[in-house]
């Protein structure tokens, strides 16, 4: 779910890297929360059936002073049931909750490290303040007005929910790849030495790779226009000359696409 409110934030790690990260925004946020309520609805439906079950099983065989601590075990079930599931969850699956995983979001540390457990468990401490006064209204007004999108837990903790963009990067990949095996014109042959592949330096890939994921949307005439520039580049670059690649620069710009992505892409 792409949001037009999702805000960039620049972070620095311990390693003095400059990371630029794309913040959740309250609409992907409460989608994926409403993804984690439905799941633990459906564990408290099938525990409360299940005590419902052996009640009547048992008939009066469970005293009354029994049945007076039922009501009291299942509220505290579910306290336990939300208490453990975010903190366990986000910590065991390096910052995502199943909502989280769904709508390709993940919590971490401010300086971009990943979520510790300590830092679960203090802001899902404060869910329950955000969740005051009515159903989440603190938390989502405090999380609008933020510039980072934080909610208080993540203020108290020093963490941050960002979008996972390693998941749409591989949804694009894949989407990528169908489209690349359905390219039924001819390839040139290329086999890149390395010493060629030495050559491309990040920019080259990332230039490449743009144009190759772009190919599903754009038009033949557009298409042929942009990879003859960009296969200029490659075959001076490489020292091929114009003429190696034939009538389609197209084909060639997917058999060099083909051939470095694995090593770009680890």
């Amino acid at each position: 779910m792409n949001e037009v409110f999702n805000r960039e934030t620049d972070i620095i790690t311990p390693e003095h890297v400059r990371l630029q990260l794309r913040t959740a925004g309250l609409g992907s946020r409460t989608a994926a929360q409403l993804v984690d309520v439905l799941l633990l609805g459906a564990v408290s439906t099938v525990v409360y059936l299940l005590v419902g079950l052996g009640i009547m099983l048992t008939g009066d065989g469970i005293s009354g002073f029994g049945k007076d601590y039922i009501p009291a075990f299942l509220i505290l079930f579910n306290f336990i049931l939300i208490g453990c599931y975010f903190v366990l969850t986000e910590y065991y699956m390096s910052g995502q909750s199943f909502g989280k995983k769904w709508m390709g979001l993940r919590v971490v540390q401010e300086n971009g490290q990943p979520l510790t457990f300590l830092s679960s468990l203090i802001r899902n401490f404060f869910r329950l303040i955000d969740f005051l006064p009515s159903f989440y209204f603190l938390g989502a007004v405090w999380m609008f007005l933020h510039p980072r999108d934080k909610r208080l837990g993540d203020l108290a903790a020093g963490t941050l929910v960002i979008r996972d963009t390693r998941a749409d990067q591989l949804a694009l990949r894949r989407r990528t790849g169908k489209w690349l095996s359905k390219w039924n014109e001819s390839r040139p042959a290329l086999e890149l030495s390395e010493a060629d592949r030495r050559k491309i330096e990040r920019e080259d890939w990332l230039l490449l790779s743009s144009f190759i994921e772009r190919l599903p949307t754009l038009d033949w005439m557009k298409r042929e226009e942009l990879a003859w520039k960009i296969a200029q580049r490659f075959t001076d670059k490489l020292g091929s000359g114009p003429g190696f690649y034939g009538s389609s620069a197209t084909a060639y710009l997917i058999v060099l696409y083909e051939q470095l992505s694995e090593e770009w892409t680890l």
